[in-house]
């Protein structure tokens, strides 16, 4: 599930795979094939909307949801680069685990505005008392969209999938490794016990997912790209056309309709992912009509292209909107198992020659602050007091290159050993601005830099075999912060890991063994913070900046929470709560035919308790 360069196709932390939509960090694929389209066969999935719902008469209401809703509608939306898979096991990218947290589900899920859990499968739970046996109760009710029962045997196999060392998950085996298989005590109860203590074991066991046994037994799950055939959550598979779009169709008949948590959410009867690489297309897109809500991920484009007519006319709402949205980071992964990035000195140099502040002021608008740590909501004012700030400086940068032993050759470019100082910047984006800045700056010194461009699934696949110089990532950051998956030296060399830079320090593996049997939430984050500062020291990231706010352009015919968003997701949480208003649509119409204005709705919007 964070955004300058980095949208919904590009990877979050691994700390932020957990709570996705309804579902967790895990959900996944179907029966085999990539064509260009594939269609659901699930002819009882309708996206029909007028069937009577008989509510649950306990439990609670989920209060970000707007009482208000009426189901229907198809909402349209834009993302950037088709993914190389939907399987978000496979090709772990926003997007993918966007769309799949809206087809499969976990055992329980995290509160949308408290740090409780709420059941999803699971209907009820109990652990024991050393804290490491979780057994878990499903719903009875819970269905596949096939009829077929969600059974402790689909929870079983969830795992047995994602711990099978020839299946590409590595990242997801960074927790789970810590349990043993889940038993199945009976069709419906399932137990899973932790191997050690950690302070995570609950959230793991309850991220656990369920996977149709029954349809994807036998089946290579490597293959399982495109096709979803059997779903269990609030959307199905509607069609997919690669490198165009992807649907979802409403199931209304999902299992889950009835509970009170679930009331007024999941309401569009269709939904429509268009991909557009280019931001500026995109957004003249969204001006005729062919996207409902376009998120601003470009500080130019906010600032001098969205003062067009809709939104002077009312017909488009603007709004910044601020709320509690853990904080991530994004930079330039250095790939610290090339010879060439060995020395820290090296690193350092590579961070004073990034003129953030040049950028963030002429490119952006200063609409970010810059970075200089890893954590940056830890501290007051998102600033490490500790930690050094890298401001560009290039004088610095040549000696500390120098004294690293690179000396000017004959054309210029530095060399060392007879090797010259050249690296290669990969990237999807068709935006260039910034890395041509940065190019000269490293030129000016003597570095040879160009830019590769790539399309994101070669750039994926380049990224997941560690084939990169510096690589620019934006990271999400999870409620539940744990970060063995990024940092640990176990992760350096394992192929499609998150630790991008390749880090491995055994003080940081220290500090991240202890936090794991750390239950007191601040003593983490107090480890979380030495971990910042010796992350600092060694530099494996050019860091770069980060927005404390979401911009988000859409028609003004929705109806939403009553804070936009939700207290900690960003446009990720509008298919969970907006709605097409009737009388908003009706409205909006009108204004079009006649011409008319309607009451201009911008401004920023501010998460109350």
């Amino acid at each position: 599930m964070t955004r300058t360069f980095a949208s919904r196709a590009l990877p979050l932390a691994v700390g932020a795979l957990f709570w996705l939509g309804v579902s967790s960090c895990l959900s996944s694929c179907q029966k085999r094939g990539t064509g260009d389209t594939a269609e659901s066969s699930q002819s009882s999935d309708s996206a029909d909307v007028s069937a009577p719902v008989v509510v649950d008469s306990t439990g609670e209401f989920d209060s970000i949801a707007n009482p208000a809703a009426t189901p229907g509608g198809t909402y349209t939306t834009w993302s950037e680069a088709f993914p190389k898979s939907l399987n978000m096991w496979l090709d772990y990218n926003s997007f993918s685990a966007e769309v799949m947290s809206y087809l499969y589900e976990n055992l329980v899920s995290l509160h949308s505005t408290k740090d409780k859990p709420v059941g999803v499968l699971a209907k009820s739970w109990e652990i024991s008392k050393d804290g490491k046996t979780f057994t878990f109760h499903l719903d009875p009710r819970a269905r596949w969209s096939d009829g077929q029962p969600v059974t402790a045997r689909d929870v079983q196999f969830y795992y047995d999938v994602i711990m099978n060392p020839s299946n590409m998950t590595p990242i997801f085996r960074v927790d789970l490794k810590r349990f043993s298989r889940p038993e199945i005590v009976d069709s419906f109860t399932v137990r899973v016990t932790a191997t050690q203590t950690h302070w995570e074991n609950f959230w793991t066991a309850a991220g656990l997912m369920a996977f149709p046994a029954h349809a994807w037994e036998g089946k290579d799950f490597n293959q399982l790209n495109f096709d979803f055939s059997v779903v269990s959550g609030p959307y199905a598979v509607e069609e997919i056309k690669k490198e165009r779009y992807v649907s979802l169709r409403r199931r209304a008949d999902w299992w889950g309709r009835t509970k009170r948590y679930n009331q007024h959410k999941y309401n569009f009867g269709h939904i429509k992912y268009r991909f557009m690489e280019d931001r500026n297309k995109a957004l003249e897109a969204f001006q005729k009509g062919e996207f409902d809500v376009y998120p601003v991920y470009t500080a130019s484009i906010w600032a001098e292209q969205t003062d067009f007519d809709q939104i002077k006319k009312g017909w488009v709402s603007k709004h910044r909107i601020y709320n509690r949205e853990p904080m991530g980071f994004q930079g330039f992964a250095i790939n610290l198992r090339e010879p060439i990035f060995q020395d820290v000195r090296v690193r350092e140099a590579l961070c004073y020659l990034l003129d953030r502040g040049l950028m963030n002021d002429k490119l952006m608008f200063n609409q970010y602050f810059l970075l200089n740590s890893y954590y940056p909501d830890l501290y007051p004012e998102n600033r490490n007091p500790d930690a050094p700030f890298f401001e560009y400086n290039p004088e610095k940068a040549r000696k500390l290159l120098a004294d690293a032993g690179w000396k000017s050759g004959s054309d210029g470019v530095l060399v060392k050993d007879g090797q010259r100082f050249e690296i290669t910047l990969p990237t999807a984006s068709t935006d260039l601005r910034h890395y041509n800045v940065y190019l000269e700056d490293l030129k000016q010194v003597g570095i040879s830099a160009k830019i590769e461009q790539l399309s994101q699934s070669t750039l994926s696949k380049r990224v997941d075999n560690h084939d990169f110089d510096l690589y620019w990532s934006a990271w999400g950051a999870g409620r539940l912060r744990d970060p063995e998956a990024m940092w640990q030296s176990a992760t350096a060399d394992q192929v499609a890991s998150n630790n991008y830079p390749g880090v491995k320090d055994p003080l940081i593996d220290s500090l991240i063994e202890a936090q794991k049997t750390e239950m007191d939430l601040g003593k983490r984050n107090e480890l979380l913070e030495r971990l910042d500062k010796r992350l600092n020291e060694i530099v494996p990231y050019v860091l770069l900046w980060e927005a404390d706010n979401s911009r988000l352009l859409y028609w003004n015919k929705f109806g939403t929470p009553k804070y936009i968003l939700d207290k900690f997701d960003r446009e990720d949480c509008i298919i969970t709560y907006w709605f097409v208003d009737p009388a908003k649509e009706k409205a909006l119409a009108e204004a079009q035919a006649n011409n008319q204005s309607l009451p201009v709705d911008t401004g920023d919007v501010k998460y109350q308790e």
